[in-house]
This record gives structure tokens, C-alpha cells and sequence, in this order.
């Protein structure tokens, strides 16, 4: 029998150079393509007429430490990682942020950025960065707030480009600062959607909560809250790409899993999806957050969430 030989230093060297290179290339700044402008490559702002503030301004060079790998060079979740991602990447200057303490439409404030940050999104390739210092966490909030309103610049500039037959020149002149007020103002003006005190949990409150469930949530999140409903599977978001409801089975929730997270979470809806905000009184919606929660099957192995990533927190 032929003697089997073990493979020498040389082969250990080369197999992990062949794993850690290519990891490198994805995660390095460098490589992701300067995409300065709106989305498609056309013609518009760049980052250059946006300047940011100082908070901002230190927030980037976090964020190409940490984030321009998946999310890309500016903000557009165009980074180099981001096509073996699913979901992919927010892109920031679409304005389409899903987990918000704000009203349907609204941008999200900064601690609900920064709740992000530091804790991720369980179930993504969204990991949270609890070990990076609060004050460079708030820096990147900044920074991500500040490609949002660039976001809202370049479609304000795009309608004026399009609508009224500006050249991007005219618009540099005699627009850009008008625009950049009105972004910021939005900023500024965001109402956050108040959580009432939860009411105890209940049988009949629970068994409310299925009845509103049955009528209103099943064709998506399906019968059973699997995910898997008649219409689970002709879901897209904004950018046309599939997206299925969430298994509420898991007990996964990307922005938390407290009875407060699912209240904002329905009363906010998941903009740039085809989930609403959900009208309907506060029992209504209280009843319905007890419901889903019944749902998750005792034996589904989830992680565990610290405290202050609104783990065992009742009152986040």
C-alpha cells in the first residue's frame, strides 16, 4: 500500500495565502469603484458638493474602515462585497431605511442609527460594532445621515435637471445651497412614533392579535407566521429584487426582538419594502406584537442579544 505524506509547510503557506488574499481584496476601500454620482451612473452630485460636517467628515474615515467594503464609496451599498449579499447592503442615498423610530417616510433619527451600528442586524451580513468606540459610531451615524441627504439632493437635482432643463452647472450655481437647506430641514423635522406603555400579556389579547393577524398578515408572513404565505413569493422591494417576510418561527428580528421593537416595527413599517405602517389602535397593535411573538417555536436556536442591544430590556 502506497504510505500516505503529509503536505509540507510550503502547501499550508500558499492555502491560507489563497483564502486571506481574496479576503482582502473584498474587504479593502481601495478596490471599490468611486460612484460618486446618483444611481445607474448618471450624471449628478458628487460628494465633492456635498461637504461634510465635522462630525461627518470624521464619521468617513470610519466608515471606509469599517463600511465602504459592502455599502461602497458612497453609500450606495455598491461596495465590492455586496453582490454576494442577500439582503444586500442599504443603500443610504436612497433613503429607504427600514428600521426607524420615525414616521412612514421619514429618514431615521441618529439613535436609531446608532442602535444599528452597534448591535447589527441578527439574520444579515450586518454585524454590530460594539468594540468600536461611541464616539466613532456616532461620528458614522453622522456620516450615513449626511449620504442621505445627499440621497434627497440628487433627486431634487435630477427633477430640475429633467423637469425644468437645468444644466448641472446652472443648478451648482443658483440651487445647490437652496437644496442642501431643504435636505437638512428633513433631517431636522423627522417626528419619532411614540411607544405606549405594553399592556399585560393576555390569552384574549393574544387570540385579538391572531384575529388581526388572519385578516391582515397571513397572506404574506403565512398562516403559521412562517414566511410563507400565497403572496410571500411575489414580494420585491424598491429595486425590484425578491424579498420574503420575515419567519416570525425564528424569533429573529433584524432590528430587535422586545415587544418596543415589533411596536415600531408596525407602526413604522419597513420603508422601501412592501411592508406598511399598520393603522389601528394601540391594543390593536399590542395585541398583534403578542401574537407574533407566540409564534416562535420553543426549540428555534437564536443568539444571544445583550442588554443593550434591547436583549432583556422590556423598556427599550
Amino acid at each position: 500500500m502506497r504510505s500516505m505524506t503529509r503536505p509540507g509547510p510550503l502547501l499550508h503557506v500558499l492555502a491560507i495565502l489563497a483564502l486571506v488574499v481574496p479576503a482582502a481584496l473584498l474587504l479593502s476601500s481601495r478596490d471599490v469603484p468611486a460612484q460618486e454620482g446618483d444611481a445607474g451612473g448618471r450624471v449628478g452630485l458628487t460628494l465633492a458638493d456635498w461637504p461634510a460636517g465635522p462630525a461627518a467628515a470624521r464619521g468617513r474615515v470610519v466608515y471606509d474602515k469599517y463600511c465602504v467594503g459592502c455599502h461602497g464609496s458612497s453609500g450606495m451599498g455598491d461596495g465590492t462585497a455586496s453582490r454576494w449579499l442577500n439582503p444586500a447592503p442599504r443603500n443610504f442615498q436612497s433613503g429607504n431605511f427600514k428600521f426607524r423610530s420615525t414616521e412612514s417616510g421619514q429618514l431615521p433619527t441618529e439613535a436609531d442609527l446608532m442602535h444599528v451600528i452597534t448591535c447589527g442586524l441578527a439574520g444579515s451580513a450586518m454585524p454590530g460594532f460594539p468594540l468600536v468606540p461611541e464616539q466613532e459610531r456616532r461620528d458614522v451615524a453622522r456620516y450615513v445621515m449626511h449620504l442621505a441627504t445627499l440621497g434627497l439632493g440628487q433627486r431634487e437635482v435630477r427633477y430640475l435637471m429633467e423637469e425644468e432643463e437645468l444644466s448641472l452647472d446652472e443648478i451648482r450655481a443658483e440651487h445647490l445651497e437652496v437644496i442642501r437647506a431643504g435636505a437638512e430641514q428633513r433631517v431636522a423635522s423627522v417626528k419619532t412614533i411614540p411607544i405606549p406603555v405594553a399592556p399585560p400579556i393576555t390569552a384574549a389579547l393574544i387570540a385579538q392579535g391572531k384575529q388581526v393577524f388572519d385578516t391582515q398578515c397571513a397572506a404574506c408572513h403565512g398562516a403559521t407566521g412562517r414566511g410563507d404565505g400565497s403572496s410571500s413569493y411575489t414580494l420585491r422591494d424598491y429595486k425590484d429584487d425578491e424579498i420574503r417576510p420575515r419567519d416570525f418561527t425564528t424569533g429573529v428580528f433584524r432590528a430587535g426582538s422586545t415587544p418596543q421593537d415589533l411596536y415600531l416595527r408596525l407602526r413604522a413599517g419597513l420603508s422601501g419594502t412592501p411592508m406598511p405602517a399598520i393603522p389601528g389602535s394601540d391594543e390593536e397593535i399590542w395585541a398583534q406584537v403578542y401574537y407574533i411573538l407566540s409564534l416562535r417555536d420553543p426549540d428555534a436556536q437564536t443568539t444571544y442579544v445583550p442588554q443593550v442591544c434591547g436583549g432583556e430590556d422590556p423598556q427599550r
